[in-house]
């Protein structure tokens, strides 16, 4: 034994450079004397008990280094070297540290504190009905949230409400829980609904939010409720169908329901719009800001040759005007915004009357407590032989290394498509053999130029609830751990619940996003409240929120440090309709799209 740990140490003393990166040779010492020229002088003068001074007088030095030139030829070391040499040529250089600054929200001061009338917490306690009650409870909504105890009772008595809150507080809940309820009082009093009516409508701003509430709303009534779709993304023919046939709830976009309340002549509308009982608009800040897509806008002027002609250009904030006039007396109204830009509120409450009851959380236009924002400045980039987008793409990978369940957010559809295919190839520097999933992410992509079947796949997809374990360790042997990446517009993903099973199955830590990366940064504070809302969507009652990253460039350093800034003392955001500003700041805002993927998104 201790001859051999002389022979390994004189081994790596002969060999010089890159030799001493080999492993020692694994042959036996017995069988390495067998092979030398004189058999006799070395093997036969070895025992067991001889000391370590005798072994190195008996070898002859000489006679082993003949033998380790000639296995060096024989078994290809100068190949070896040559690998060698081009593998530590070809390791990429470390990442670059860039600068990056940290802040963790500190929210509202009410944020950490608990109603004092815990009894209030229970729906119960709020007037829901006990089969109301029993089927929350399946959907494991055992206790309302803040927003949805402030304004249950006041939608189920049938008044007219604005619920403004943050992002992730439950406001879809807090307008289907009791919006459920009264279709099923209104089925009692006056019977199942008749051909052609339609009892509640939703207005959202997307095709994939509308399919979102719809779920939401058939889980919550357990099926009991006749409830569909108008939205661009549907069959005509089927929507009129289902209209009708009469209709207990109908969630659409603005541009299709007025289309089915006024179609081209000779065509009848689809369903009478004096039988609403109740009228909700989900992301009501987006339809008072929005702009109409050109196909409507065409379209509507080419039916409107009156003074109104004016607001053409402010639709579909005109069309919701128009269907206003048209609401019976005792309809009422229900507002849901995450934010509350200049204007909009006083525009809502002209609408909606003196009567209106108005929630606004004290926590609006600030990002929720807990949340920790971590910005990382890409502009060394410019600097560099490296390009930005180059440089952004090695701070996601880092940012995505140990996530599961990550969504990225980005600016247009084309950078998201561009991202995908870098994020489908292997890291530079490492082959196709990778490490699993960290080389080969599962990457989804969601934006509005895809059709609706491959968006709703895509959603499918990164819904799909977490593997069991054993499923997780058959995946981490193969090398495909279970991990997802769902990169999307900021447009397209706004209000969407993005957690394992979506909303129509419980909250909580094992559901909820773990990595937020803002790969190209919010043009404006509404955009950047929206995106970084995301961290706690889905967590529940556990409020774990996601990390989120964010990447910025030049022009836009100052303002991302002072979005952090005010995040970090719990200060307000200053969210304003920022039109023409975006350019000043350095962020392109994207281009309005055009033809079937105008059509199927937007108001």
């Amino acid at each position: 034994m201790a001859f051999g740990s002389v022979w390994v140490g004189a081994l790596c003393l002969h060999a010089g450079g890159l030799h001493s990166l080999r492993r020692p040779h694994t042959t036996p010492l017995r069988a390495v004397t067998k092979s030398t020229a004189n058999p006799s002088s070395v093997h036969s003068s070895l025992t067991p008990r001889d000391t370590v001074e005798e072994q190195e007088q008996e070898l002859s030095w000489s006679e082993l280094d003949a033998w380790l030139e000639g296995e060096q030829e024989k078994e290809g070391w100068s190949e070896l070297d040559a690998w060698l040499e081009g593998q530590h040529e070809s390791q990429p250089e470390p990442r670059q540290r860039r600068a990056r600054w940290t802040a963790t929200a500190a929210g509202h001061i009410h944020e950490h504190f608990h109603p004092h009338n815990m009894r209030m917490r229970e729906w119960a306690a709020l007037g829901a009905s006990e089969r109301l009650v029993d089927n929350l409870a399946r959907l494991g909504y055992d206790r309302p949230s803040v927003a949805q105890s402030n304004s249950f009772a006041p939608i189920a008595a049938g008044e007219n409400v604005l619920l403004a809150d943050d992002h992730g507080a439950g406001k879809t809940l807090a307008l289907v829980a009791p919006l459920v309820q009264k279709l099923w009082d209104w089925e009692e009093e006056f019977g199942r609904t008749g051909p052609g009516e339609v009892r509640a409508l939703i207005i959202v701003p997307t095709n994939d939010l509308a399919q979102q509430i719809l779920d939401l709303a058939r889980e919550v009534a357990r099926r009991s409720i006749r409830a569909s779709v108008a939205t661009g993304g549907h069959s005509w023919r089927t929507q009129c169908e289902r209209l009708a046939g009469g209709l207990d709830l109908l969630v659409g976009t603005m541009g299709r329901v007025y289309a089915h309340l006024h179609p081209r002549e000779p065509m009848a509308p689809s369903f009478d719009v004096r039988s609403l009982r109740a009228v909700a608009v989900d992301e009501a800040c987006s339809l008072y800001q929005g702009r109409a897509p050109s196909w409507l806008v065409h379209e509507t002027q080419a039916r409107w040759h009156d003074s109104r002609n004016e607001l053409l250009q402010e639709l579909p904030l005109a069309l919701w005007g128009s269907l206003l006039a048209e609401l019976e007396g005792g309809c009422s109204k229900v507002m849901l915004t995450s934010a509350l830009p200049d204007g909009v509120e006083e525009q809502i409450r002209s609408d909606l009357g003196a009567s209106l009851v108005a929630s606004i959380s004290k926590g609006l236009h600030r990002t929720r407590a807990g949340v920790t924002v971590t910005l990382v400045d890409c502009s060394s980039a410019v600097a560099s032989d490296t390009s930005i987008f180059d440089a952004k793409l090695s701070e996601l990978r880092g940012a995505l290394a140990r996530s599961r369940h990550a969504l990225v957010l980005c600016s247009t559809a084309a950078s998201c498509e561009r991202l995908e295919r870098a994020l489908r190839s292997p890291p530079e520097g490492r082959g196709p053999e990778g490490r699993g999933e960290e080389a080969h992410p599962t990457v989804l992509l969601f934006h509005g130029s895809q059709t609706p079947k491959a968006r709703a796949a895509a959603l499918k997809a990164f819904r799909k609830p977490a593997p069991n374990w054993w499923e997780t360790a058959a995946a981490e042997r193969t090398g495909a751990a279970p991990a997802r990446v769902l990169l999307a517009t900021g447009r397209s993903a706004r209000g969407l619940d993005l957690s394992r099973g979506g909303l129509a199955e419980a909250s909580g830590a094992d559901r909820a996003l773990d990595a937020v990366v803002l790969f190209d940064f919010a043009p404006d504070a509404k955009a950047y409240l929206s995106r970084v809302g995301f961290a706690l969507r889905g967590s529940g009652a556990t409020q774990r929120a996601a990390n989120v990253t964010a990447l910025a460039i030049g022009a836009q350093l100052p303002f991302a440090k002072a979005l952090l800034a005010r995040d970090a003392r719990g200060s307000t955001q200053e969210v304003r309709d920022l039109r023409g500003e975006a350019e000043q700041r350095g962020v392109e805002r994207p281009s309005r799209r055009r033809g079937r993927a105008e059509k199927e998104e937007g108001w």
